[in-house]
């Protein structure tokens, strides 16, 4: 067996070879900066997500409040009463509706995508 000398003097010498140069002082701080940045980056695009996901259904159901009171109430607008203006009105309404749930379909499965990668 070796003396315990040389295995500390060995294990001294492995050691000293293992250090690691970095070409800037501040290696660390700068990469546990980018850690810090993309933590932050995915906190806020879930919040965004939250977001987006609540302002659709409270346009979703303030679209249809509006047009049931449309097709309830007797007034005119421009010459044109308000009979007439609820099928225009539900048509641009399901369509926005519609593509606004794609895309924030489309959205929400694409950031799942990036996050399991």
């Amino acid at each position: 067996m070796k003396e315990p000398e040389n295995e500390e003097g060995f294990f001294q010498e492995i050691m000293s070879k293992s250090k690691l140069n970095v070409p800037f002082p501040d290696f660390d701080n700068h990469v546990m900066g980018l850690i810090e940045q993309r933590v932050l980056k995915k906190i806020s695009i879930s919040r965004d997500i939250r977001l987006s996901w609540t302002f659709f259904i409270l346009g979703s159901i303030i679209g249809v409040i509006l047009a049931v009171l449309l097709q309830r109430s007797e007034g005119m607008i421009l010459g044109i009463s308000f009979d007439k203006l609820v099928i225009p009105f539900l048509i641009v309404c399901s369509f926005l509706i519609l593509s606004q749930f794609d895309i924030l379909l489309d959205f929400y499965r694409r950031q799942k995508a990036k996050t399991k990668r």
